[in-house]
């Protein structure tokens, strides 16, 4: 039973992945796994942490409840946790200029409490 539910939950995530036109590296990247983990994880080889899919629900704009769904979510427009001009440049970037955006944007994240 165990192997199934890890094979939905990694389908479902792949599937939602796609979705939002993410690769795995760029999904990765931005819920802070290593790329590797993400593609096991998607294919079943790997379990999520609760975390894991706390932050890979953010980064797919559902919520966790809609992870675990097998029906396809309520098409309710959400907006974008991520400002649209940032989705297109970090499509239309090469790989190293995709690295330097996630360096510099994980830089700030990790700053931002010691500039309060």
């Amino acid at each position: 039973m165990k192997n199934l539910i890890t094979r939905d939950i990694g389908l479902r995530i792949r599937e939602l992945r796609k979705k939002n036109g993410l690769t795995i590296e760029e999904a990765a990247h931005m819920a802070g796994v290593h790329p590797n983990y993400l593609g096991d994880a998607e294919r079943g080889k790997k379990n999520f942490s609760i975390t894991t899919l706390e932050k890979l629900a953010r980064v797919l704009s559902v919520s966790i409840s809609e992870i675990f769904s097998r029906k396809a979510p309520a098409h309710t427009e959400k907006p974008s946790p991520v400002d649209p001009r940032l989705v297109a440049l970090f499509k239309s970037a090469t790989q190293e200029e995709r690295d330097f955006i996630i360096h510099t944007a994980s830089f700030i994240t990790r700053n931002r409490s010691r500039a309060k």
